[in-house]
């Protein structure tokens, strides 16, 4: 529209000159170089007008012959760099493919056409990496550590070249490096404290840890989970030569975590040996609080060598009764009830337990117990037998009678800063690996009950006296089925 009114305004101009110089012809008269010359007006107009265009053509062409080699230049670098572009777009598409043949091919094709040798060898290390050419990669990954631009992504893609070899060292190098320089790269924190883990530098990776948590890379729950693992491994560690820094760090992983048990344990004996027996025992009772297992009763009831039995199962019976709904709570007032000959509490206790579920070795042993106190002692035999195959319960796997508590090799601490850090849950190696725990299915089990007098009672009907006769249990012969299967009193 607005070319259209431009258009109507410039001939309505050329109309209103037209008969402005009709109305006026006038006349114009030019003398140069002696020849004298007079024309109308209008002719000398349109001449001027011609002569003005002329020169215009005239220098165009002169301006269009001087720029003519800088233009075909220009014009043959536009297409060079099209097909750099074009070969570069080809490498990214096969390399993400991984297309590695293709990809190296169209690397090398964009490293001659595009003069942008930090792009060109990037993409290079990724085509090579694609291909299976490690070494090739390694080469360009390590050329750009000259370019400040591309240091941090030369030391990432270094970092993962020696991660996959296996190198931890190299890794630690790289990413320690990208780390310091690229405060918000994510994946340098991740690549660092792996690397560091991997090579069971417990301190290094607490140090690391701090880093990222402060740069906000790990969540606080997180950060507060691996720390007390961490710290855990480092006392452990730090024990057979400095005690005392053991015990610091063993109480500052306890504190980090309170639920983390194996913590918890090692603060416990180290504290215990060095006379905090006080100390000691509040460490045990918050863990306990916040997450039952059966080592901390173990090394709760063993915390003072000189106690008595009486004295230690009252102790025990304070620990239960911090977190008194749990399993492991009812566990320990049944084992007491058992120590104290109270058979009815103990099967008041066991029974509810024993229902619903197949019962694991642990609670077989404890039946076979009840059934000793209560003196019968064929029907605590068959409990034992059953106990002998029965399911064990993970947890107690982590108590080794002949060791201490939470027997673990580095290779299982590296492995929990993962499982209890990230999801909050404690691995059980020895369990994995199919070691039974010798304390699941104690051999003088019957003998540490004591075998009261009979009384009416003790002749109550529950689960340990009662118990389905299993089709594959080899503790139940044929002939005796029959009484297995109904209550005391009754014959079938």
């Amino acid at each position: 529209m607005i070319r259209l009114i431009l258009a109507v305004a410039f001939a309505l101009l050329t109309a209103v000159l037209g008969a402005f110089l009709a109305l006026n012809p006038g006349h114009a008269s030019f003398e140069f170089l002696g020849m004298q010359t007079e024309m109308p007006f209008v002719v000398a107009a349109g001449l001027v007008i011609l002569l003005a265009f002329l020169m215009l053509v005239v220098w165009w062409g002169i301006y269009m012959l001087w720029t003519s080699p800088d233009k075909v230049k220009g014009f043959m670098g536009r297409r060079r760099r099209e097909q750099g572009y074009d070969a570069l777009e080809k490498a990214l598409i096969a390399s993400a493919a991984g297309d590695g043949e293709a990809a190296v091919r169209q690397a090398a094709r964009a490293d001659a056409l595009l003069d942008r040798p930090a792009l060109s060898r990037l993409l290079a290390a990724r085509a090579a990496e694609s291909a299976g050419n490690l070494e090739g990669a390694q080469v360009h990954y390590e050329a750009l550590l000259n370019d400040q631009k591309t240091r941090v992504v030369a030391r990432r893609g270094l970092a993962q070249l020696s991660n996959e070899r296996g190198d931890f060292a190299a890794t630690i190098d790289h990413a320690g490096d990208a780390f310091q320089q690229a405060k918000g790269a994510r994946w340098a924190f991740d690549a660092l404290f792996d690397a560091q883990v991997a090579k069971a530098r417990w301190r290094d990776a607490l140090t690391t840890l701090t880093e990222g948590e402060r740069r906000k890379q790990v969540a606080p729950d997180t950060a507060r989970r691996r720390r007390s693992v961490l710290l855990t491994a480092a006392a452990v560690e730090a024990e057979g030569t400095d005690s005392e820094n053991a015990r610091e760090l063993a109480v500052s992983a306890h504190r980090a975590a309170p639920g983390f048990a194996p913590a918890a344990a090692l603060a416990a004996r180290l504290l215990a040996d060095g006379r905090r027996h006080k100390r000691a025992s509040e460490v045990l009772e918050s863990a306990w609080a916040a997450a039952p297992h059966p080592a901390l009763a173990r090394a709760f009831q063993d915390l003072r060598k000189s106690d008595t039995k009486a004295k230690r199962l009252e102790r025990l019976k304070t620990l239960a009764a911090l977190n008194p709904d749990h399993r492991e709570s009812h566990l320990v007032l049944i084992q007491i009830a058992l120590e104290e000959g109270d058979a009815p509490a103990a099967r008041a206790l066991l029974d509810p337990m024993m229902d619903g579920t197949p019962p694991s070795s642990r609670l077989c042993a404890l039946a076979a117990r009840l059934a000793r106190l209560d003196g019968k002692d064929e029907l605590a035999r068959r409990w034992m037998t059953r106990a002998s195959h029965a399911g064990a319960d993970a947890d107690w796997s982590d108590i080794d009678p002949e060791g201490r508590l939470f027997a673990y090799t580095p290779d299982d601490w590296k492995r929990m800063v993962y499982v209890f850090g990230d999801e909050n849950r404690l691995t059980h190696p020895r369990y994995e690996r199919f070691e039974r725990a010798a304390g699941a299915v104690p051999e003088t089990a019957l003998l540490d009950a004591p075998r009261p007098v009979r009384s009416a009672s003790s002749r109550t009907t529950s689960f340990a006296e009662a118990t389905p006769r299993m089709p594959d249990d080899p503790g139940v012969p044929e002939e005796d089925a029959d009484e297995v299967d109904a209550p005391k009193g009754r014959k079938a």
